[in-house]
């Protein structure tokens, strides 16, 4: 589990219990890269890229601009004049002064790519420029992409997300490494579990039949 405490407007401390993901790691490895280029992650809605990313960046940056391109239109425009990368910083400036732009300690989080095609074809310039980091999380945006001018093709990188796999549902349910290995290596080698394993494995399988694999119903 991943607890992370945001402080709110109203100095109110809220403690969120974020779920380990396989993003995680991805992530993880994509920041220790020194030439990463702009990330898209991309998949259904409601299975946690948003909170993972959050996660992620407050982990590991000074700073943390957030833009979501469906709850907040306005940001749409801030390509309106050009993909230059100073152009688009110098317009999200103007829509809110409040935000801290630090080269190098700054990542851009941009929600929801697919109702703002003209994000998609800026990080190009933002790979070029190399100052910033840029993560973008859609929803089917494969719809969209014939609307995008350029797909920054060779300057971004993509991963696709999915809900919870059994095993991300284990971690959830407390199951520790060594118990998921071990039932691993046995499946592998057609061995059986001990009965009490076998079990508590079977219980948790029929669960995430039933919950399926949203974080919030988990």
């Amino acid at each position: 589990m991943i607890f992370v405490v945001s402080l709110q407007p109203e100095n109110v401390i809220i403690v969120m219990n974020m779920l380990k993901r396989k993003v995680d790691s991805y992530l993880e490895e994509w920041y220790k890269n020194p030439d990463h280029k702009p990330l898209i992650i991309n998949g259904a809605r409601q299975i946690g890229k948003t909170m993972s990313v959050r996660a992620f960046g407050k982990a590991h940056y000074e700073s943390v601009v957030e833009m979501n391109f469906v709850l907040e239109e306005k940001y749409r425009s801030i390509f309106d004049d050009g993909y230059e990368v100073d152009t688009i910083l110098k317009n999200i400036s103007m829509l809110n002064p409040k935000v801290k732009l630090i080269p190098g300690e700054t990542l851009l989080f941009f929600d929801e790519l697919q109702k703002c095609p003209n994000c998609a074809t800026s990080l190009k310039s933002f790979c070029q420029d190399g100052r910033y980091d840029v993560i973008c999380s859609g929803s089917l945006m494969g719809i969209y992409y014939e609307e995008i001018e350029s797909n920054a093709v060779g300057f971004k990188e993509d991963y696709q997300m999915h809900s919870l796999d059994f095993e991300e549902f284990l971690w959830a349910n407390g199951v520790g490494e060594e118990f998921i290995d071990h039932a691993r290596k046995c499946f592998s080698q057609r061995i059986a579990l001990d009965e009490p394993l076998h079990n508590r494995m079977m219980d948790l399988f029929k669960k995430y039949l039933l919950v399926g694999g949203l974080p919030d119903a988990v």
